[in-house]
């Protein structure tokens, strides 16, 4: 264990250290933070509009309730590329110290450029008027991958152009809305004019435009392989209790590379759920997924406090789990890695590292096979406690699943705690 601990410090720590001073991934990981409210919000909607109670559905389709209830889903989630366009090159720009507000401006209108205007028709009969419109294939989880590269470039190149002193300057007298909206004239003028060539040219690609170039070439082959790659979603699993056992945040510094993907993938479920909410979700692995049977933070400690609570024998340990009890219901469990400390605790590397994926892999089977429900991918606040969580996004099945999690939890706990509580409890005799 020694040298396996020296080795990774050696090796792993240098790696993770940069990847969290990384100031593109910081940016991408503090769009998706900014945007997350948005999500929210969409999701609550949906769900107020789906709850599986007939009775309910008929009445707000009688109503014509349902379509206001759709409305708020329709302009969050269904155009959550627009949102992520913005906030990720307003985060990049601050990482560099820059104006934030006007490298994401710059960065949405950039966006709409590559996603171009077209003809359509109103309705789909002879005669009928055509209208000019964007459209929304892009503005959902189809086009982030093109919103967080558009925002990359598009917030490092406004940093660069204003560090060049290429903007138009203004007298002291003028006030500073003002000479903040003339410094983005320059930078903004240069970086559209260098998206909208790009745009042209790739409308005369086999592509047919950027957004089907980057969709087709990165982002559904990515989808593709993550979303039900049960093996993929375990390395990075294990690589995220890895990191926290180390002290570094591994749902940070993971989360930067897997967001991006999973989250389209929650979004997709979410839109076949919203489209019909009887639909076979395509998805099993996605945002929401870990969710369903990780409860407590990094490997499931809510489990491990309840075994704290109501089967320690040292008051040490006892004490500690009353204290994280209350927290790790709501996924908060800096209390227990730091108080007992699991964190470069020989006794707890297993645990941390293969808890939650051992876990995970049963849960895929159990979706696989159609015994517990996918998750639809409703976007509700990471702290939502387990039980309530299953029921949002899977109904009573997924509920009672998640409940049968926390059980496992305790029980795959049980040996490691068991033997960490002896030790406090030896010491606290030795004390007396």
């Amino acid at each position: 264990m020694e040298k396996m601990m020296d080795f990774l410090e050696k090796y792993l720590m240098p790696i993770s250290g940069k990847m969290s001073a990384n100031k593109y991934l910081r940016a991408i990981s503090g769009g998706f933070i900014a945007i997350m409210s948005a999500n929210i919000i969409g999701s609550m909607f949906t769900l107020l509009g789906n709850l599986p109670i007939p009775a309910y559905t008929t009445w707000l389709a009688n109503t014509g309730l349902n379509a206001v209830l759709a409305l708020p889903g329709t302009v969050t989630v269904s155009m959550i590329s627009l949102y992520a366009a913005f906030f990720i090159a307003y985060t990049l720009a601050r990482e560099f110290q820059s104006d934030g507000a006007g490298a994401g401006l710059i960065s949405l209108i950039s966006f709409f450029i590559v996603t171009n205007v077209g003809r359509y028709f109103v309705a789909a009969e002879e005669g009928a008027a055509a209208v000019t419109a964007v459209s929304t294939e892009f503005l959902a989880a189809k086009g982030l991958f093109a919103a967080m590269i558009i925002a990359l470039i598009t917030g490092r190149a406004y940093v660069w152009i204003l560090d060049k002193g290429w903007t138009i300057k203004l007298p002291d007298s003028v006030p500073p809305n003002v000479t903040n909206s003339f410094k983005t004239l320059i930078p903004g003028f240069i970086i559209v004019t260098c998206w909208l060539i790009i745009g042209t040219l790739c409308t005369k690609t086999s592509y047919g435009g950027l957004h089907q170039m980057i969709f087709g070439v990165i982002q559904s082959n990515l989808m593709r392989f993550m979303g039900n790659n049960i093996g993929a979603w375990a390395f990075f699993n294990i690589m995220t209790g890895l990191l926290w056992f180390f002290g570094l945040h591994g749902g940070n510094i993971v989360g930067s590379i897997t967001n991006p993907i999973y989250t389209p993938l929650s979004l997709e479920n979410l839109e076949v759920y919203m489209a019909d909410p009887t639909a076979k979700l395509p998805n099993i692995i996605s945002g929401a997924f870990g969710k369903t049977f990780t409860f407590g933070g990094v490997a499931s400690m809510f489990g491990l406090a309840i075994l704290m609570v109501f089967f320690a024998k040292s008051e040490q340990m006892k004490t500690l789990g009353k204290l994280a009890l209350p927290t790790t219901i709501f996924f908060i469990n800096e209390p227990l890695l730091f108080g007992i400390p699991t964190v470069l605790n020989p006794l707890f590397f297993f645990p941390m590292l293969f808890l939650t994926t051992i876990q995970g892999v049963l849960t895929y089977i159990m979706m696989k096979i159609g015994v517990v429900p996918i998750a639809r991918g409703v976007q509700i606040p990471w702290t939502t406690p387990p039980v309530i969580d299953g029921f949002l996004q899977g109904g009573v099945g997924l509920a009672i699943w998640e409940f049968l999690m926390v059980l496992l939890s305790m029980v795959l706990w049980y040996p490691f705690f068991k033997i960490q509580d002896n030790i406090s409890l030896k010491q606290e005799q030795g004390d007396k």
